[in-house]
């Protein structure tokens, strides 16, 4: 029988739009629990990390711009030794950022170069080149590099694939499978409504083309239906709950971000059937029953998290659901993965 495999990832970043919220509670503090979770339970994960975020707190004439990188840096230095893998996530709407240095907040509200696609070539090759160099003491340059597109906005990848090889990073975690999403003012997008079958292959410069010769891996992003007893379960614990102290966010910023929704939208999905991402964010006790039940019954599940959007009760169905699984020993090394599902 094949092994069960369950990718946890997760994106370091701030909030976008007017109100970034500060390191200590959107990144520090949450990741710190999480990391404790994954220590018990031995399951290694991948950490993006948002890229340009930290280039801009090299560059900004700020002691508490330079106190944050020196934070972070320190707990990537923690991630890397607790044997997670750092991998490069870039939202190059920092570009446009500007920091207020007496509020100790990032406002992040132009979205005109959300994308790498909305750069030119050079902005491109910078960007990528720059990512890489920020992150350098953390990565495994004898390796395969991993990326996240900001936002999933990986198309067309064939505009950045070029300097992505010259780099090595050539394992992508983009593709959203069912989904799709068009940002501010149509000026980027991306359309995942027919991905292949495979839930991990190889491909050359369109992430949604299987090419066993190409040069890129993809492990793509998987979601399951919340329905029936499970869905109600579920909105009642949430109706129950919501208010309690263990449902507040900890990141202590607010989002702006951008519209992203599965295929099959529509009457059913949104009253009877809920098409869902894996995600720390979203667990609790009774969702920690339905992945459980998902994974009983499949082989794969990939999981995308933001520390800054975790609650306590969000981290306790992440640790419900972990015992739950463990003593199936599934896979968590997505290298491992890569290895058994690509010949």
């Amino acid at each position: 029988m094949k092994p069960k495999e369950v990718l946890l990832t997760f994106d370091y970043e701030l909030f976008l739009g007017t109100k970034s919220g500060t390191v200590e509670n959107c990144l520090l503090k949450p990741t710190q629990l999480v990391l404790d979770i994954l220590k018990t339970y031995q399951a290694k994960s991948v950490f993006f990390i948002d890229t340009l975020y930290l280039c801009r707190l090299e560059k900004e004439n700020s002691s508490q711009c330079k106190s944050d990188l020196t934070s972070i840096y320190k707990q990537l230095e923690t991630i890397v030794e607790q044997g997670h893998t750092i991998g490069i996530h870039i939202h190059p709407h920092w570009l446009d950022a500007t920091f207020s240095n007496s509020l100790n907040n990032w406002n992040g509200e132009n979205k005109t170069r959300f994308a790498l696609s909305n750069l030119n070539q050079e902005e491109i090759n910078h960007v990528v080149s720059e990512s890489v160099r920020i992150l350098k003491p953390f990565l495994d340059l004898n390796d395969n590099l991993t990326y996240r597109a900001g936002g999933f906005y990986c198309q067309p990848f064939s505009s950045f694939a070029p300097i992505f090889q010259k780099h090595k990073i050539l394992i992508d975690f983009s593709v959203m499978r069912g989904y799709k999403s068009t940002g501010y003012q149509g000026l980027y997008s991306f359309d995942f409504s027919n991905p292949p079958s495979k839930f991990i292959y190889r491909f050359n410069d369109n992430p949604l083309l299987i090419d066993d010769s190409g040069a890129f891996t993809e492990i793509s992003v998987n979601s399951f239906k919340l329905q029936g007893i499970s869905k109600i379960r579920n909105s009642i614990y949430y109706r129950r709950n919501k208010e309690k102290p263990n449902f507040k966010r900890m990141g202590d910023g607010s989002g702006s971000g951008n519209i992203i929704a599965h295929k099959n939208k529509g009457f059913l999905n949104q009253y009877l059937i809920n098409d869902q991402t894996f995600s720390v964010e979203l667990l609790n006790p009774e969702l920690a029953r339905a992945y459980t039940k998902f994974y009983n019954s499949n082989s794969y599940i990939h999981f995308v998290s933001h520390p800054k959007l975790f609650t306590k009760n969000g981290l306790e169905g992440l640790n419900t659901f972990l015992s739950n699984i463990i003593n199936d020993n599934p896979i968590f090394d997505y290298r491992t993965m890569i290895k058994n599902n690509i010949t």
